[in-house]
């Protein structure tokens, strides 16, 4: 899966696998907002003269259109639709958001939409799909100076590639003009409306977009289906000129819109009824505000009813232990179950293996899948392997997902050979190629890591992040590995590098970040024959996991933990003062899991 970002409006509207349309002040965000509030009918229009021709036979819907329209209307505010009738349908009228959603994405197999307000459950939604993934900015519909959208779908590809964070677009954004002329000259909500936009996860459901036949969106939240009767209606005819409300500011809601207590329209008086509509119009309308009335007074009625009827004892489902199944979950269960190869792991006494493909830990793709990828076609990889628990889970994880793997282990006169022989032992019980090299460069010996007469940091696990880069760092420790399995990838002609980085409970290396990550890749697509052909990726399953979903992770794989080794100072039994020791032994007690190498 790639994501990436538009850049015109005539990529986006040739997009046929996911999209995402981002428009964070008013569409995407005023769309969760109405969501959230737990309607079941909400339609998106671009054209306000079928949005008109609509809402004049269907009085009972709440509408929300920025500038004039002729009907009560509220503004497309998330703050306005945060307070809106949940009882009643919404339709959302927007020339700019609008045409970036239906037209935009007309398209797309898939559409969902949101902003900063729902990041992290749109990022979510994002790891979950197997089809790539374009990211459309709203802006391309309107000016270029809305900048806010391509800040947030800059920062989405960041974040699920596992670089930067959300938060620094929105300082950024902050001190922009955009931002400064927004508070000053837009909407009489723009300040309840920005601290809803730009409040990450304020907002935290994705709403996603099916189109009808006629012309409009049906919003509903990811994962459920649209209501069908709206998939079929057809909208009113036009024949007949939609009626002149008194006009208002762009950004004024009518009265009751703007009290926190009151829904945005009466459900019976939904239409003017001064004489401007026909007879038969001003029936209907008023027979649809009166179902409208019935229909919530039998709703209040069951709920009551439900409330003195004991409901029947709920049985919990059985908690799953893998580590993505919150963010999988959607997508899963509408999945055919496929066939995974698994290595065959022969241990000590037993013969283990993975008996299923485990869900994806999270693994960060730094670059692009190779051209002409496919899941059926065989893959390759070389794995960064030290013999420790986060790279023999790589491992594992490799083999698991079906990629053929060839080992790669650097000797660079580390103080000890310890972690050197459990990689030959676990690589040989695998079955799996190992290569073995020596580098020597006499100015490694400025790390504690390899020089045996400097003392090795013994610090409180919970002190470790505010250290700093220990002692023990190697310079470009990580920048050399990935130019060796670079070569090697070359010489064998495999896909994929995966290496074991992670930057959540780590000892502050430098290269083991997700930017170095990021940036290494891209020099490995540029400075190799296959990158430069084929295209290859450099994978970090264990980058966005803590400890403690690694060791998970790990169990959930059969890692033969006894065979591993993590401690910096070598011996037959881990010292357990090492940062290395202490921050294993911090993620095996968080998993309440054995750790077997200590028996």
């Amino acid at each position: 899966m790639n994501v990436l970002i538009a850049k015109t409006v005539a990529e986006c509207e040739q997009w046929t696998d996911v999209a995402v349309v981002v428009d964070v002040l008013r569409t995407g965000t005023t769309l969760c907002e109405l969501a959230k509030r737990g309607k079941k009918e909400i339609l998106v229009f671009a054209d306000v003269q079928q949005a008109a021709a609509f809402a004049q036979t269907h009085g009972d819907f709440e509408v929300f259109c920025p500038g004039d329209f002729p009907a009560p209307h509220a503004d497309n505010s998330p703050y306005l639709a945060s307070k809106s009738n949940a009882r009643r349908p919404a339709m959302l009228c927007s020339e700019e958001g609008g045409k970036a959603l239906l037209r935009g994405a007309g398209k797309a197999s898939l559409v969902l939409t949101g902003g900063f307000c729902n990041f992290n459950s749109l990022a979510e939604a994002i790891v979950a799909q197997e089809k790539d993934v374009l990211l459309i900015p709203a802006s391309l519909y309107s000016t270029a100076d809305a900048v806010e959208d391509g800040l947030c779908v800059a920062a989405l590809k960041d974040y699920v590639q596992g670089v930067g964070h959300p938060q620094d677009a929105i300082v950024e954004y902050n001190n922009t003009m955009r931002c400064v002329e927004f508070w000053k000259q837009g909407p009489k909500t723009a300040a309840k409306d920005a601290k809803i936009a730009f409040k990450l996860d304020s907002v935290p459901v994705v709403p996603q977009v099916t189109f009808s036949p006629n012309g409009y969106g049906v919003c509903h939240l990811y994962g459920t289906p649209a209501p069908a009767q709206w998939l079929g209606v057809q909208p009113a005819p036009a024949a007949e000129p939609a009626p002149q409300a008194p006009s208002r500011p762009a950004d004024e809601a009518p009265a009751a819109a703007q009290t926190e207590a009151e829904p945005v329209q009466s459900p019976v008086s939904a239409q003017p009824t001064d004489g401007k509509l026909s007879a038969p119009t001003r029936l209907k309308n008023f027979f649809n505000g009166i179902l409208q009335v019935v229909k919530e007074e039998k709703e209040e009625l069951q709920r009551e009813i439900s409330a003195a009827v004991p409901a029947a004892p709920k049985v919990a489902a059985p908690q799953s232990d893998d580590l993505l199944d919150a963010v999988l979950k959607k997508s899963e269960a509408a999945k055919p179950a496929a066939a995974v190869q698994t290595p065959s792991v022969k241990l000590a006494s037993e013969e283990t293996a993975p008996s299923s493909k485990p869900q994806d830990s999270g693994e960060v793709s730094f670059s692009q899948a190779p051209k002409g990828f496919s899941e059926k076609k065989a893959k390759k990889a070389i794995v960064l392997f030290s013999g420790g628990l986060d790279s023999t889970t790589c491992l594992y994880w490799a083999l698991a997902h079906g990629y053929t793997c060839e080992a790669l282990t650097v000797s660079y006169g580390q103080r000890h050979e310890r972690e050197v022989l459990s990689a030959q032992m676990i690589a040989r019980n695998l079955g799996v190629k190992h290569h073995l090299i020596t580098l020597n460069l006499p100015w490694l010996s400025c790390c504690s890591l390899v020089d045996k007469n400097q003392q090795l940091p013994d610090v409180a696990v919970e002190d470790i992040p505010k250290e700093g880069i220990p002692s023990t760092y190697v310079p470009g420790r990580n920048l050399m590995f990935l130019s060796v399995a670079g070569s090697l990838l070359d010489a064998v002609g495999a896909d994929a590098i995966i290496a074991g980085p992670n930057a959540v409970d780590f000892s502050g290396y430098p290269d083991c970040t997700p930017a170095f990550f990021k940036a290494a890749a891209e020099a490995l697509n540029r400075g190799t024959k296959r990158g430069v052909s084929e295209g290859i990726e450099v994978l970090a399953p264990l980058m966005r996991l803590s400890k403690a979903e690694i060791v998970k992770l790990a169990a959930s794989l059969k890692v033969p933990f006894e065979l591993t080794w993590s401690c910096y100072a070598g011996g037959k039994k881990p010292c357990g003062h090492c940062d290395s020791c202490k921050l294993r032994a911090k993620g095996f007690e968080e998993a309440g899991v054995h750790d077997t190498a200590l028996d």
